[in-house]
């Protein structure tokens, strides 16, 4: 396996799944969080998100209760 090993750029926000397997990969190599760190480029924050975390997919967005536009008239459409 190749481990992309690289300084990341100021500005560049988000971290790619070969970053995030990177950091997975390191920890349980025995790596610390420093070293980790160090190695990939990211903040020790990210570190510590990313190490144990199982499932990278994104969890969608929670939806607001809204009520009916019928809402108002309710009283009026039961009766």
């Amino acid at each position: 396996m190749v481990l992309r090993i690289y300084q990341r750029r100021p500005g560049e926000e988000m971290i790619g799944m070969t970053d995030k397997n990177s950091i997975r990969l390191l920890w349980r190599q025995g790596d610390s969080v420093a070293e980790v760190e160090r190695k990939t480029g990211v903040s020790r924050d990210t570190v510590y998100k990313y190490r144990n975390m199982d499932d990278f997919s994104p969890e969608p967005p929670a939806r607001r209760a809204q009520g009916s536009k019928l809402d108002p008239y309710r009283p009026l459409i039961e009766s």
